[in-house]
């Protein structure tokens, strides 16, 4: 940060004064009346510092105060960083890719079983010859569900998948959510430290008024060191926000699947926007579009399946087996023919209190506990819609307060305060809690517009999508177009 001194010390003034004298000064350093101060040029200087501060009210007031070089870099350049790029997404896909295949596992059979044998072998010669029911003999055999049970299986997969899909599209609404907050909040923290900034740019120069008029014994020692203060006061201010503002950029970065030590360059302005939403509508969006609630509600399908699935469990399971032998000749040459074998064999599900009763219950426990989920995701995200809504209609009615009364009132205050204090009008204090509470105003006037556009992310998150269609504050810019949770064009 670039150091910002601004201050008169123990060993004279500046010279744009255009006194040639030096300044005696007390023991605490602030400079005593000089004969020399009480020609005219320093009522020159004085004069033209009131200039400079005037003309830096009217910037603030058409919003020109100086920002980063360079165009700014908008919101969707991270949205698009971190939803093409960000590993746990990768990671989602991948199990999509899993259940996907799973589902072609779940409707295959079972691998048929075969066999090699010798069958009937008299143990006292080990002749092939001496029995007729002597021979040797190769088989297979083949497990068969009972109908239906391996259709359930399959579209029991097929619903994992689907919710994984679902999964995968709440985790980009989310994470699409996270990035504009991080955005929000950044680019507040960026236009707060630039108001401290010119403020106390502002108040080095008071200080420095009320340091000539002490001098030439128009002032007083305390409004010196009052000034003094609140200068040093600025700059711890200027200190956490530049802190805040690495955290941030670092954060940013890291949702956004970017270095997290790139630099970020220049961000949008934030703007203030009406917030013109219907709760009910979005209520209906939610419904309809959010990734979660269609998760739970393919979690509840693939509960009603399984148990349909758990109940097949009372019926039998079938295995088709065949089986070919060869019988060698008689003792005395006569041929015996070969025998040719075939069986169909079932499972007897008679354990139903041990086994068929207990997977029934624990699939219908499933399907509930999804419903109940369900439940509470909804009353979840009225809550949030509920609340959001609140947020932004405070939040705006504030901004609107700030920017149209609170501001303007302010900055008169202080350009009056000024030219009273000149005078000998107003004391020191009053001069310097009119500039405090200009910047206190402008300070929270960003905040409460950065506010919106997190609320406003909040609000997307919990209805499932991105949203268009906000009126701008007159002579701001419309929003741009938005997209869903797949990050497509609405």
């Amino acid at each position: 940060m670039e150091e910002e001194t601004g201050m008169q010390d123990s060993s004279g003034i500046r010279e744009s004064t255009g006194l040639q004298e030096s300044v005696e000064t007390d023991a605490l350093g602030a400079p005593r009346s000089v004969e020399g101060r009480r020609g005219p040029g320093w009522k020159g200087w004085v004069l033209s510092i009131l200039v400079s501060i005037v003309l830096w009210l009217c910037a603030l007031v058409v919003g020109t105060v100086a920002r980063a070089e360079g165009s700014p870099r908008p919101v969707g350049y991270y949205v698009d960083a971190s939803l093409s790029g960000y590993p746990s997404l990768a990671s989602m896909r991948q199990r999509i890719t899993m259940k996907q295949n799973e589902a072609i596992r779940a409707g295959a059979l079972d691998d048929p079983k075969g066999w090699v044998a010798i069958t009937n072998v008299p143990i006292r010669t080990w002749s092939f010859r001496e029995e007729d029911m002597t021979g040797k003999e190769i088989g297979f055999s083949q497990m068969i569900p009972y109908p239906g049970k391996r259709a359930h299986a399959v579209r029991i997969v097929e619903k994992e998948k689907e919710q994984a899909e679902f999964d995968l599209a709440e985790m980009r609404n989310m994470l699409r959510a996270d990035v504009k907050m991080a955005y929000a909040e950044l680019s507040t923290v960026r236009a707060q430290t630039e108001v401290v900034r010119q403020v106390r740019a502002v108040l080095d120069q008071v200080v420095q008024i009320s340091t000539e008029m002490f001098a030439v014994g128009k002032g007083r020692q305390p409004d010196v060191l009052r000034g003094q203060v609140e200068f040093q006061k600025m700059r711890e201010m200027l200190l956490m926000l530049e802190n805040r503002e690495k955290v941030l950029s670092i954060r940013l970065n890291t949702i956004a699947a970017l270095p997290p030590e790139e630099p970020v360059p220049a961000l949008d302005n934030l703007a203030e926007f009406f917030p013109g939403y219907n709760v009910e509508d979005l209520r209906a969006i939610y419904r309809s579009e959010r990734p979660a609630r269609q998760a739970v509600q393919a979690r509840i399908e693939k509960g009603t399946l399984g148990v349909l699935h758990a109940e097949h469990e009372y019926k039998p399971d079938f295995e088709v087996s065949t089986s070919y032998m060869q019988r060698d000749a008689m003792p005395d040459g006569t041929k015996r023919p070969d025998m040719f074998s075939a069986m169909v064999s079932m499972t007897l599900p008679i354990w139903k209190k041990e086994k068929i009763e207990p997977g029934i219950r624990a699939m219908v426990a499933e399907r509930e506990m999804a419903i109940r989920d369900g439940e509470t995701l909804d009353a979840e995200a009225a809550n949030a819609i509920g609340g959001s809504l609140a947020s932004l209609s405070n939040f705006a009615a504030v901004a609107k307060l700030y920017r149209t009364t609170l501001i303007p009132q302010g900055e008169q205050s202080v350009q009056s305060n000024l030219e009273a204090y000149q005078v000998g009008k107003i004391d020191f204090p009053m001069l310097m809690d009119s500039l405090v509470a200009v910047l206190n105003f402008r300070k929270e006037y960003i905040g409460m517009v950065g506010e919106m556009h997190a609320t406003k992310a909040r609000l997307e998150a919990a209805v499932g999508r991105e949203l268009d269609g906000v009126a701008p504050i007159p002579g701001e810019m419309a929003p741009r177009k938005t997209k869903n949770s797949n990050g497509e064009g609405r």
